[in-house]
């Protein structure tokens, strides 16, 4: 199976270029967990321990205000989370679950530090999609701002 997870790896934007045996490799170095929809993978405080590459499936990205769950975004295929909050030693800023059957792989702290320092090129693939996504998310605060001024003036 985790061969078809490796031919499957090399289709994500994030391992281009990448052969079967290498994302072979990455594959063996964590844990391929299914999720049925609904399980939660990530909760919004806790310490975090562990980021996902998002194999198969559809993974909702959420926070919890005042009883309600406001959707973040849709974390699809070659969609890693956690590795903010795992590599700068902060608690999750957000929850996770799965939105329907999901397929992740699973890399624990120590071993994804380990993956990141042997492999400069998988750390800035790594490092370049985590800021584009923080600065995605800059750009829509800010311009739910400026939407939000407009209509109050």
């Amino acid at each position: 199976m985790n061969e078809n997870y490796a031919e499957l790896m090399t289709t994500f934007p994030l391992f281009q270029g990448f052969t079967a045996n290498g994302t072979k490799r990455l594959l063996e170095s964590g844990e391929v967990k299914q999720l049925a929809a609904g399980d939660l993978l990530l909760k919004e405080g806790e310490e975090a321990e562990f980021a996902v590459l998002v194999l198969t499936g559809k993974i909702e990205v959420f926070v919890e205000r005042n009883g309600k769950d406001f959707v973040l975004s849709e974390a699809t295929p070659g969609t890693i989370l956690g590795e903010l909050s795992l590599l700068c030693g902060i608690p999750r800023s957000a929850s996770a679950r799965a939105k329907e059957d999901s397929t992740v792989l699973e890399w624990s702290d120590e071993t994804l530090r380990t993956l990141l320092l042997r492999d400069r090129s998988l750390a800035q693939r790594i490092f370049r999609q985590t800021l584009r996504t923080l600065v995605d998310k800059e750009r829509e605060l800010v311009d739910t701002l400026t939407k939000s001024e407009g209509a109050t003036t």
